[in-house]
C-alpha cells in the first residue's frame, strides 16, 4: 500500500464520519415546549354539559322503550320479560349519574358496556315476544324489529 492510497482511504473515512456527524450538528436544538393546561372552568362546564345530555339521552331511551311496551300491550303481546329488562335498565340510572358526577371514566365504561348488553337484551325480548305472540319460529322473520329503531318494522 502506498502513501497515496493510505491518504485517500483516510480522507474518505474522514468524509464519511463528517457526513454522519454533520446532519446531527446542523439539526436545530430541541426546544422544550411548555404545555399549557386547559382552564379548569372550561373542563367543568364541558363535563357538566356532557353529564346533562347523557342523562337526558338515557331518559329518552327509557321513554321510547316504555312506548314500545305500551304498543305491544295494545296488541295483547306479553311484555313481562321486556318490562323486567327495562326495570333493570332503569335501575342503572343512579349508577350512571354517580359515575358522571364523580367523573369516573372507568366506571362509565363499565356502566355503558352493561347498558349496551341490557339494551340488546331488551331488543331480543321484544322480538321474542312478537314471535311468540304470532307463533313465528326463531329462524323465520315475517316481521322483525330493527336494531336502529325499536319502532321500525322490517318485512
Amino acid at each position: 500500500m502506498n502513501n497515496n492510497t493510505l491518504l485517500r482511504d483516510v480522507f474518505i473515512a474522514i468524509c464519511i464520519i463528517g457526513f454522519l456527524i454533520l446532519p446531527a450538528a446542523a439539526a436545530p436544538a430541541v426546544q422544550r415546549t411548555t404545555v399549557k393546561t386547559v382552564d379548569q372552568g372550561l373542563k367543568d362546564d364541558l363535563w357538566a354539559s356532557h353529564q346533562q345530555y347523557r342523562l337526558q339521552r338515557f331518559d329518552t331511551n327509557v321513554q321510547q322503550a316504555e312506548s314500545v311496551i305500551t304498543i305491544l300491550d295494545k296488541y295483547s303481546i306479553d311484555t313481562t320479560t321486556c318490562r323486567a329488562t327495562l326495570a333493570t335498565i332503569s335501575g342503572k340510572r343512579s349508577a350512571l349519574d354517580t359515575a358522571l358526577t364523580n367523573r369516573d371514566r372507568e366506571g362509565l365504561k363499565t356502566i355503558n358496556a352493561g347498558l349496551r348488553t341490557l339494551w340488546k337484551q331488551f331488543l331480543k325480548d321484544v322480538r321474542d315476544a312478537i314471535r311468540a305472540h304470532y307463533k313465528i319460529p326463531s329462524g323465520g322473520s315475517a316481521a322483525l324489529i330493527s336494531a336502529d329503531s325499536l319502532g321500525t318494522i322490517i318485512t
